[in-house]
C-alpha cells in the first residue's frame, strides 16, 4: 500500500522541520499515538492505537530516519507489530519552500499483515487517508502555536494567543476515520441512507440501555 502526498504549512522551513524531528510534537499530532520517545540520535520507539473497520488493536513499534539532509528530507522506516497484525513501511519526506510557507512531500510504502489486514484493502488506503489527513491537521496547529511562541517572545510583534492543540480521544478518533472511510467508499446517493440506518441503530442500542437500568 502505497502513501504520498503533499501539504503545504503556512511556516518557514525551519519551524516544519523542528516539529517534524520533534517526538512530543508528533506523540501530540499523530493520531492514536500514546507515546512516541527519543532512544538515540535518529530513533524512536512508541506504541499506537489503530482502529481500521472492526479491528482495532495497539501496536508497539520503532521509527529509524537515515540519509538526513538537514532542512530538506530524511529517509524513515517504520516497524510495528501487535496483537491484531503488523504494520511495516519506509519512504522519504522531503521539504520545499512554496509560495505561502513550506510544502511537505512525502512518499511512503507499507505493509500491513494479520487481521488488521483482512478488512480488505480499500478500506485500508481510506483508513491510511483518514489517519494520514487528521495528523497533517494537527501537525499544522501544532507549528501554528510554535510561531505564536517565537512572535510572543519579540517584544514588537503583537498576536493574538492560539488556542491550544486539541487531542482527540480514540472514539472521536474512530468517528472521523468511519465518516471519512464512508465518504470514499459510499457513493453519494446512498449516503443518506447509510447515515440513516446508523441514527437508528444508534436508537435502538439507547432504548435497550434504557430498558436495562430501568429493569
Amino acid at each position: 500500500m502505497k502513501i504520498q502526498g503533499t501539504h503545504t504549512f503556512e511556516a518557514p522551513r525551519e519551524r516544519v522541520w523542528r516539529a517534524l524531528l520533534d517526538p512530543a510534537v508528533l506523540a501530540r499530532t499523530l493520531p492514536g499515538c500514546e507515546k512516541l520517545e527519543r532512544v538515540g540520535e535518529n530513533d524512536y520507539q512508541g506504541a499506537l492505537n489503530v482502529q481500521v473497520g472492526p479491528v482495532k488493536g495497539q501496536f508497539q513499534g520503532t521509527l529509524r530516519l537515515t540519509d538526513v539532509q538537514p532542512l530538506e528530507s530524511y529517509h524513515m522506516k517504520l516497524d510495528g507489530k501487535g496483537p491484531a497484525g503488523f504494520m511495516n513501511g519506509e519512504g522519504y519526506l522531503r521539504l520545499t519552500d512554496a509560495p505561502n510557507g513550506t510544502m511537505l512531500s512525502y512518499d511512503i510504502d507499507s505493509q500491513v499483515g494479520g487481521r488488521v489486514a483482512a478488512v480488505g484493502q480499500r478500506l485500508l488506503e481510506s483508513s491510511a487517508k483518514s489517519i494520514t489527513r487528521q495528523g497533517l491537521e494537527g501537525l499544522a496547529r501544532e507549528i501554528a502555536v510554535m510561531g505564536e511562541s517565537e512572535s510572543a517572545a519579540a517584544p514588537t510583534a503583537p498576536v493574538t494567543p492560539l488556542p491550544p492543540p486539541v487531542q482527540l480521544t480514540q472514539t472521536e478518533l474512530a468517528a472521523r476515520v468511519a465518516r471519512d472511510v464512508a465518504r470514499d467508499l459510499v457513493p453519494p446517493e446512498r449516503r443518506p441512507w447509510v447515515i440513516g440506518g446508523g441514527l437508528l441503530a444508534l436508537a435502538v442500542v439507547i432504548l435497550l440501555l434504557v430498558r436495562a437500568c430501568g429493569a
